[in-house]
């Protein structure tokens, strides 16, 4: 249609705007030499001081002009954008000049990146989070009132405050186990009378919540792990959010001893805690402990957790996911991610007891639960405290992050991405980690020299047909990242 704007034309206002809120004066179609000679138009140009940002938006992978056009302006830094591109981001060497070949998802990450951006400082595409209100009586109570009306008016007043506990447990859980098996064998099927056992929720209960249309059930798993799961519908959820507000105005003084006790540590614990699981809003989940099958029979006792902090950096999570596998995946970071990969890893060394501990007094207040994680079979593989974005939001919107906590979330990121570089991923992964994590090769660079000067590593290694670095001392290589690791997670200690 006449006037509609194009992908094209959407993007770059986007990028227009990105360059402004990152403080320059930016603007499309500005005129520009050509390769063929003479002068033609650059897509987005930015000014800011003696620093100057040209993009140029292509459909397809093919750059070679536009790389050229752009390397031929001296713009400090060059990036092309391609609307259509199976990679996130490349680079082509023009006249000995980098230009930058990324998505539109990784432009602000790799600008971030290029102008040295501290990672407490906000994204132009971060959400905005919601201050809970301070008195959340105001908040209107349409689905609480009608769900007590329901039960009046069918008899069974009795049961509003087992249903309105139930709807809160559900809606914190987001996927609660309501039924177990117990009557089955393997090699026979179903045997005795009882082949479910009510768990969590009473049955009487749960068959109201359903026939008011707060919450569905749905039968998986097999063998001993299969089991009845509730959700929250739409209207549940609804409902589960009016509960938890509710259970914040009732226990805010006790809420604010929490903050006063914890301080700071708090903002890390959540942000470390926070995860986004397929479409679903996100939630907070805490491991308790990692579970392990003890046999064929449905039996799953905890792992014994392990104490390395090697293994906990490498197992650090964004939104619970690994900072590879969270890489263009359909969920809004609420930070940047290398502050959210921090977080993650001081959650589960240096605060891990104050962390179960606060987990313990949410639980007290009906704002936690403990609980499972299951795999896609319906088996369990984490035991987890579990909070509601709601008390995410509470919390760290009343309190701040510690003001070191920028500087060492890049020092940590450092030696993450060494742990994590290994011969099979070689460049690939380094590209891909340390443009997602926003940390600069300077940075990598100077912790290899140091580690070079002991005998541990090779310097780094630029080529890009080549793996980042060659560990020469494996035992040293983990000995010296412990210690360093060790080092950080004290100072978050105190």
């Amino acid at each position: 249609m006449p006037g509609e704007k194009t992908l094209h034309d959407l993007v770059r206002d986007e990028i227009v705007n990105i360059l402004r809120f990152y403080g320059f004066t930016a603007g499309y179609e500005r005129p520009a030499r050509i390769p063929e000679g003479g002068w033609g138009r650059a897509d987005v140009v930015g000014h800011n001081g003696n620093i100057t940002i040209g993009v140029e938006i292509v459909d397809t992978g093919d750059v070679a002009r536009d790389a050229k056009k752009l390397v031929l302006n001296k713009y400090t830094y060059k990036y092309i954008v391609v609307l259509n591109y199976p990679k996130k981001v490349d680079v082509v060497i023009v006249d000995g000049e980098k230009v930058k070949v990324v998505d539109f998802e990784s432009f602000e990450h790799e600008l971030r990146r290029d102008l040295g951006i501290p990672p407490d400082y906000p994204y132009y595409s971060q959400p905005k989070v919601e201050r809970v209100p301070e008195v959340c009586v105001q908040t209107p109570r349409d689905a609480i009132s009608r769900v007590i009306e329901e039960l009046q008016d069918i008899g069974l007043e009795n049961f509003v405050d087992d249903v309105l506990d139930a709807m809160a447990r559900i809606y914190i859980s987001k996927h609660l186990q309501v039924e177990k098996r117990v009557g089955y064998n393997p090699a026979v099927g179903p045997i005795g009378p009882q082949e479910y056992k009510p768990v969590n929720v009473p049955p009487q209960v749960l068959s109201i919540l359903e026939k008011l249309g707060y919450v569905q059930t749905e039968r998986g798993g097999t063998g001993y792990d299969r089991k009845l799961i509730a959700k929250p519908t739409e209207e549940g959820s609804k409902l589960g959010h009016q509960l938890i507000l509710e259970r914040i105005e009732k226990h805010k003084e006790r809420l604010y001893d929490l903050i006063r006790a914890y301080e700071d540590k708090i903002w890390i614990i959540l942000h470390g805690s926070l995860v986004c699981e397929g479409s679903e809003k996100q939630s907070i989940q805490y491991v308790i402990h990692e579970l392990e099958r003890l046999y064929d029979g449905g039996a799953y006792l905890p792992r014994k957790r392990t104490e390395d902090l090697l293994e906990i950096a490498s197992k650090s999570r964004i939104l619970g996911m690994s900072p590879y596998a969270i890489i263009g995946y359909p969920c809004e970071l609420p930070h940047s991610p290398i502050i959210l990969l921090f977080s993650s890893f001081l959650a589960y060394s240096s605060l891990r007891e104050l962390a179960l501990r606060f987990f313990g007094e949410l639980e007290k207040y009906g704002l936690a639960m403990e609980d499972y994680r299951y795999d896609s079979r319906w088996r369990p593989f984490e035991h987890v405290y579990k909070a509601p974005k709601e008390v995410f939001d509470y919390f760290t919107t009343r309190t701040e992050a510690p003001a070191s906590l920028a500087y060492y979330a890049q020092q940590f990121g450092v030696y993450y991405i060494l742990l994590q570089v290994s011969k099979a991923t070689g460049r690939d992964l380094y590209e891909k980690l340390t443009s997602f994590l926003e940390i600069s090769e300077s940075m990598v660079a100077e912790v290899l020299a140091e580690m070079n000067r002991l005998g541990i590593t090779s310097r780094l290694i630029d080529k890009p047909d080549k793996a980042p670095f060659i560990i020469l001392d494996e035992k040293q290589f983990k000995s010296h990242i412990r210690h360093k690791l060790s080092e950080i997670a004290k100072i978050f200690a105190r």
